[in-house]
């Protein structure tokens, strides 16, 4: 398991790697809720999400021949992209599995930090092709969230919102393979006033919902989502799910229409953009509405990476790119 010391050992060890995230207070939904509101914006990490804290975590506890060999992970972008700009930064080469259909301005970034790249159907398909590269040439696979030195790492967001606003009582958090609900609520259930911990998952991928619901971890009907990152196929043994049922007061849902309302609510009050996959968070506030009154509340906003055209195809229906010819 991870405890607060794995956690605090991981900010210290990923420091310089990766940043302290802004933690923003937002008049908006302080406004639409009635609740005193923070945006931690995660979207404005090193590579637009938080994904390069676990990697650059994990990469430091590998063996010299282990980096020399190289590690291999599945991803529908933002794990990729934190793992090769860590493997980048550390010396380390980076093979990513991914779908074919991933987003184009996520591709660009992976090739920019020298990533190797193995296109699949879909991400099921890139997740198990992963494990087939790990076993057959010996390359070190990272997951995104089942490992102890990445759920540390992204306890360090749970840290660092308590070092700058300490009086809170609600972490609301997206919800993917679960790594980043788990490191955070471990660090929430820590402290001598547990804070309560909230994760949401996009309705169409609802895994830890339903393992919340039944009690037990199994394979759950999965529908495609336009927020990548939190969709796709969980495996039952994560570890992110003792931890989760542990510490994770409440799982929540976000349906497509309110993840595209979320990324319209950011750009529209916030002048920020954000992708399908981080707006999960302030989709919830916003169906909670007057619900939350009174209370000091967290929504972290989990990532920016989202191509231009698919971003105003997304939030303005209707929208094409527009040909233009020079006389």
């Amino acid at each position: 398991m991870v405890s607060l010391d794995d956690v605090n050992t991981a900010q210290r060890m990923t420091a310089g790697l990766v940043r302290h995230t802004p933690l923003q207070f937002s008049s908006a939904l302080s406004r639409h809720t009635g609740a005193d509101v923070f945006l931690k914006l995660e979207s404005q990490q090193v590579t637009g999400s938080f994904k390069p804290r676990g990697p650059s975590n994990k990469l430091q506890y590998l063996s010299a021949a282990e980096r020399k060999r190289g590690v291999v992970a599945a991803t529908a972008g933002n794990h990729g992209i934190g793992l090769s700009h860590a493997g980048r930064r550390l010396s380390v080469p980076v093979h990513i599995h991914i779908a074919e259909s991933a987003d184009q301005d996520k591709l660009e970034m992976l090739r920019d930090n020298g990533a190797i790249l193995h296109f699949a159907p879909d991400f099921e398909a890139a997740h198990f092709n992963a494990l087939e590269m790990a076993n057959r040439d010996g390359l070190t696979l990272v997951s995104a969230y089942s490992d102890p030195h990445v759920i540390a790492s992204d306890g360090v967001v749970g840290l660092e919102i308590l070092a700058d606003q300490p009086d809170i009582d609600l972490v609301i958090v997206p919800v993917g393979g679960g790594g980043l609900v788990a490191g955070i609520s471990l660090v929430m259930k820590a402290g001598t006033r547990p804070i309560e911990t909230w994760g949401v998952e996009a309705a169409n991928s609802p895994t830890f919902n339903t393992w919340f619901r039944t009690g037990t971890p199994g394979r759950v009907p999965l529908k495609d989502s336009i927020a990548e990152g939190l969709a796709g196929y969980i495996e039952p043994e994560t570890m992110t799910w003792p931890i989760m049922r542990k510490n994770v007061d409440r799982m929540k849902v976000a349906a497509e229409d309110e993840l595209v309302e979320g990324m319209r609510w950011m750009v529209r009050k916030h002048r920020t953009i954000i992708e399908p996959s981080g707006a999960s968070a302030v989709a919830c506030l916003l169906r909670k509405g007057k619900r939350l009154a009174g209370r000091r509340v967290v929504a972290v906003v989990s990532g920016s990476n989202v191509a231009w055209p698919r971003f105003l195809k997304l939030v303005e229906p209707g929208w094409e790119p527009q040909s233009h010819t020079g006389s």
